[in-house]
């Protein structure tokens, strides 16, 4: 458990880098030519992030994998640990297709400058709203998760807690799909999801959790 609880720490850290080496985004609704200005600033930046942000990933997934085998006690906990997984399971692909909607305007050098303006806004959108998805996932691997720790105390009672916040900052998030002007609070989302798997993994990671027995 102590590997899982540093796996997830060095997710949360590896993420945030990766999302402030990118630099501040536009909105949504910015000029297209403020886009296509914020592609070529930053091509290196957001190469590096999506790079970063694929090799957090798997740190996550051992998180979450452990999680599940942390509150296994009995049949409910079990399928509340396993639709914690699958949760995070869903999350995933959805945010590294994000990261790669982010970067195709400048995986080839140049590229972000000469793309139509229809283009460039495009796929802007679409990275915005394929990271915005990632809160139905996210909403299913901590409110199972928050459920399963209350019913187990497998860690303390903050972390539970912190999950049942993080359900709250997501369910806040999917009303970033209804329009540009409430994309920004998708940041809500992400925070509350980052500060569950960290604090948890600290938990895990000083020796703080109760596994269950073999």
């Amino acid at each position: 458990m102590r590997w899982a609880g540093i796996a997830g720490v060095i997710f949360v850290v590896l993420i945030v880098v990766s999302i402030f080496t990118g630099g501040s985004m536009p909105a949504p609704d910015d000029s297209v030519e403020k886009i296509r200005s914020f592609y070529v600033d930053h091509r290196g930046g957001l190469i590096a992030g999506n790079f970063i942000g694929l090799f957090a990933t798997p740190f996550a997934l051992w998180f979450g994998v452990m999680l599940r085998e942390l509150v296994r006690r009995d049949r409910v906990s079990n399928a509340l640990g396993t639709a914690s997984l699958a949760g995070l399971l869903v999350t995933a692909p959805m945010a590294m297709l994000g990261g790669v909607l982010q970067e195709v305007p400048v995986f080839v050098k140049g590229g972000a400058a000469h793309y139509s303006g229809d283009t460039l806004r495009l796929l802007f959108d679409a990275q915005a709203l394929a990271f915005t998805a990632t809160a139905s996932g996210v909403i299913v691997f901590v409110a199972a998760a928050a459920l399963a720790l209350r019913r187990t105390s497998a860690l303390p009672s903050y972390a539970m807690w912190l999950a049942v916040l993080a359900v709250v900052g997501n369910v806040v998030t999917i009303f970033g799909t209804l329009g540009p002007g409430a994309a920004a609070i998708g940041f809500i989302g992400v925070a509350t999801f980052a500060l569950f798997i960290l604090v948890s993994g600290i938990t895990m990671a000083v020796g703080k959790a109760t596994p269950a027995s073999a």
